[in-house]
């Protein structure tokens, strides 16, 4: 019954949020389903573990996203994403214009952005382009989330942190399997792309075009203005402040801030002439990292009453005991991954989970350390993109975009594409790396 309570709490979360209730409030309910219905005192698990994960988020994370707020607004106010906008657009024309925004938010993860910086650098040039090219809105999170989230995190040689984690448990490296974290990963990016543009295709068909709030028109008015005039910063300036975010990271191996920072003072200096409403723009961003905080706060911090419930450990122990029962070994470490990461709404966490139980049993049944490590990346990048997880809250947010609107598209390209490639990887591992006799 306690396993059941979970899930059900879940569940809870997604249906409030789709009814548009606001996710502080969702976030709250679902936590005191979870504590009640779990013989969990409510009242201690909401001021405890509740608060405590609230509190860490906010910590870990505030600074984080004040920088990257200022950063987009910085891009949108100067031009900046506008230039790059109509480079893209003039470049490979409206027709492909998704499919670019998909394979930049991917080199710059591949370039070791992390995924939250990454969504702030290429929110505003999403919003440019889907503003010339008159495309829905309600697609914007699904686009930078295909970018940033999936395909490429699959791929060999990521430097992204869930690429990591599986050699601290596997004498492996980033360039594990190779041959299958490619052909996943491209399998991956080619149907996403093709569910994004089939989408813009039905929505043009439905006569569904661009929509913005009033701040948002007013920032992309402006930006227009400067494109009437020919103020807009020639591309390769525009380029260079994500450019210096990404060197300052992870060159000279900076604290994000610092390369958030560095990043905001060269577009300001190198655009310097289209900088005005600086204080407008301080308190726009900390009202907006705000509410971007709060939100991915009350949301992640499910996760801290989760694993304090007694349900997480029966599906924990569920999950791994199926480890002895003599199922194909690849198919169960696929799937054990994939379930804890949808539950710790983490795909770090739950990789390091499963790595940290199953690691050495299945190495000492014969499976290739290689064909582990790399279907542990694949296997935590699916349920780990479910509402309860920060980054679907923080894209969502950033795009100016509800539950209902954005995240059904958000579950095609980060959940079900990603499912079909790990099933793709199971199949590739078995042949390609069968289990030693």
């Amino acid at each position: 019954m306690d396993m059941i309570v979970v899930l059900l709490g879940l569940v809870l979360l997604l249906v409030l949020t789709l009814k548009k209730v606001p996710v502080v409030y969702a976030a709250l309910v679902s936590v005191i389903f979870v504590a009640l219905f779990s013989g969990m005192p409510v009242v201690d698990t909401v001021v405890g573990e509740y608060m405590t994960g609230f509190a860490g988020f906010v910590q870990s994370s505030f600074l984080m996203l004040l920088l990257g707020t200022i950063l987009s607004k910085v891009m949108d106010i100067t031009g900046a994403a506008r230039s790059i906008a109509s480079f893209i657009i003039g470049r490979v024309g409206m027709k492909f214009a998704i499919p670019a925004i998909v394979i930049a938010g991917g080199l710059l993860t591949y370039g070791g952005v992390s995924s939250f910086v990454s969504c702030f650098a290429l929110y505003p040039i999403t919003l440019a382009v889907f503003k010339e090219a008159n495309m829905p809105r309600y697609l914007m999170p699904a686009t930078i989330g295909a970018g940033i989230f999936t395909w490429v995190t699959m791929l060999p040689g990521n430097p992204q942190v869930q690429n990591i984690i599986p050699s601290s448990y596997l004498p492996t490296d980033a360039m594990a399997a190779p041959v299958v974290g490619i052909v996943c990963g491209i399998f991956t990016l080619v149907l996403i792309l093709l569910y994004l543009m089939w989408e813009v295709k039905k929505a043009q068909k439905n006569h569904y075009v661009f929509e913005a709030d009033e701040n948002t028109n007013k920032v992309l008015e402006q930006a227009d203005q400067l494109a009437k005039e020919g103020k807009l910063p020639n591309v390769i300036l525009a380029v260079l402040p994500i450019v210096c975010v990404a060197v300052v990271l992870n060159i000279l191996k900076q604290d994000i801030s610092v390369a958030l920072l560095s990043g905001i003072l060269l577009c300001m200096i190198l655009c310097y002439k289209n900088v005005h409403g600086v204080l407008q723009l301080l308190s726009e961003s900390v009202a907006g990292a705000a509410q971007v905080t709060v939100n991915a706060s009350a949301i992640v911090a499910i996760g801290s009453v989760i694993k304090a419930a007694p349900g997480f450990n029966q599906i924990v122990d569920g999950i791994l005991s199926f480890s002895t029962a003599g199922y194909n070994p690849l198919i169960i470490f696929g799937i054990a991954t994939t379930l804890l990461c949808g539950l710790n709404a983490s795909g770090m966490g739950g990789l390091a989970t499963t790595l940290s139980v199953l690691a050495e049993p299945f190495m000492a049944m014969g499976v290739d350390p290689a064909i582990l490590h790399r279907v542990g990346v694949i296997a935590s990048v699916g349920l780990d993109s479910l509402p309860h997880s920060g980054g679907i809250v923080a894209v969502l947010q950033i795009c100016g975009v509800s539950y209902k609107d954005g995240y059904k598209h958000l579950f095609v390209v980060t959940v079900v594409i990603t499912l079909m490639a790990l099933a793709l990887s199971i199949l590739m591992g078995n042949i390609l790396y069968p289990i030693a006799a």
